[in-house]
């Protein structure tokens, strides 16, 4: 089934030296929808490019002439998805070069935000650019109930010096001392975790010295209740060393004798010891746990159909279905997808968008749709509980008439006769032939055309 992918956020991955989170969107993808930027005083552009000088490339931001401000958003990620609790240290470190005329102004800038539903701080820095490749970087402390940090680039013309430009690179957030391990799965506060599901992994720092392998301790604890410290040190009760200096970066659980059971608080957390050539140096592990309770629905939005309009207009059925534990009231809800391809002005109309499900195991939600114009139209179908939401996206391809779907429909023949692409072989394809009969194709071929 083919669908419509929506990157609502920029994934960062770990992958430079000490362990950095770097963010590069894909090498600056300049199609990326993950993008977000905003402009102060006008116009930002160009938007994104991919440029050349860097794998890569790189990414610019530039005012319109004599304008405020410009910024970018570049990273936006969940701090239950690093792995990393609200008060931790990071430092934020970019590349930037000075690409505009003499004589504009020399500020470029880096942001981070803390969020929790909305903006609980943030720090900004600038600096001056120069028309050669320069490193910045400053720390940041993550703001107390933060559950996540946005990285942002600022370009501030200031006192309107004409056209002020920037090109930006290699951004990441990184940690002031020695990078731990992260990305555990399950993730931080997971209250969806399946019983049978005993897998835990995470992503280790990379070694000081590339050629020696981390190892890992890993402590783990088990409660009925929620913990406020569950104390994963040596010596407090309850509390189990599940690894030992082990070249891992997954466990088995129930190689280690745990089996999860349901309605249960597990924590856990990673010891990296690096052997930094004979001189091993441990680093302590953030505290991390999941809940084995209500888990979110699964959904299925349907095959893609292609259709076509009538008097100008069609009205078509969209179908979903989704399956749950029953262990919370669900909701349903059909969406249109902001990437759909049709004219802005077209009308979609969603009969009845929202329903209200209630407890139950397994279910469907129909609905009928009609729209006034052709295109790409894509519908999200979205369950939600209290787990969680699942979202499956379905594609709608409407046609001006049942011949130009059937040739779009890849499950419907199409005839290399059909000539004229009326989506018959006839007379009329016949004719066409008949005209064209031993003509030559090109005096290549010693021919007359």
């Amino acid at each position: 089934m083919k669908k419509a992918v929506v990157c609502l956020m920029v994934l960062a991955t770990v992958g430079l030296a000490n362990g950095a989170l770097a963010t590069n969107n894909g090498g600056f993808d300049a199609s990326a929808a993950g993008w977000n930027a905003a402009g102060g005083g006008g116009a930002w552009t160009p938007a994104h490019v991919a440029l050349g000088g860097n794998p890569g490339g790189y990414l610019t931001l530039q005012t319109a002439n004599n304008t405020w401000s410009v910024w970018y958003q570049v990273i936006n990620e969940s701090l239950a998805v690093w792995g990393i609790p609200a008060g931790t240290t990071i430092t934020v470190k970019g590349d930037m070069i000075d690409l505009g005329p003499v004589g504009n102004n020399k500020i470029a800038g880096l942001k981070v935000e803390s969020w929790s539903g909305g903006l609980l701080n943030e720090s900004a820095k600038e600096f001056t650019a120069t028309s050669s490749w320069q490193t910045f970087s400053f720390d940041y402390t993550i703001a107390a109930g933060a559950t996540a940090v946005k990285l942002v680039l600022t370009n501030v013309n200031y006192n309107g010096l004409g056209v002020a430009k920037f090109g930006y690179d290699n951004l990441s957030i990184s940690f002031p001392g020695a990078t731990p391990a992260l990305f555990p799965i399950p993730t931080v506060g997971n209250s969806a975790v399946a019983p049978a599901s005993d897998i835990i992994s995470w992503t280790n720092p990379a070694p000081y010295n590339p050629s020696e392998t981390i190892l890992c301790d890993v402590w783990f604890r088990t409660s009925t209740t929620p913990l406020a410290d569950p104390n994963l040190v040596p010596g407090q009760p309850g509390a189990l060393q599940i690894a030992n200096d082990e070249a891992i970066n997954s466990l088995d659980l129930s190689t280690k004798g745990i089996t999860l059971v349901a309605d249960r608080y597990y924590y856990w957390k990673v010891n990296v010891i690096d052997p930094n050539n004979g001189a091993p140096k441990q680093t302590n592990g953030f505290n991390w746990w999941f809940y084995t309770g209500d888990a979110a629905p699964v959904v299925n939005a349907g095959t893609d159909q292609y259709v076509w309009l009538t008097a100008g207009t069609k009205t078509f059925t969209l179908n979903g279905t989704f399956t749950d534990d029953g262990k919370s009231s669900i909701t349903t809800t059909w969406t249109l997808n902001p990437l759909t391809e049709t004219d802005p002005a077209t009308i979609v109309t969603i009969a009845n968008p929202t329903v209200v499900q209630g407890i139950k195991t397994s279910g469907t939600h129909t609905t009928n749709v009609t729209v006034n114009n052709t295109g790409w139209f894509f519908f999200d179908f979205t369950a939600t509980d209290t787990a969680g939401a699942a979202v499956d996206t379905v594609n709608v391809g409407v046609y001006v008439d049942a011949c130009a779907a059937a040739y779009a429909d890849p499950a419907d023949l199409k005839f290399e006769a059909d000539v004229n692409g009326d989506c018959k072989v006839d007379l009329d394809d016949l004719a066409i032939m008949a005209s064209e009969w031993i003509r030559c194709m090109s005096t290549k071929l010693g021919c007359t055309p």
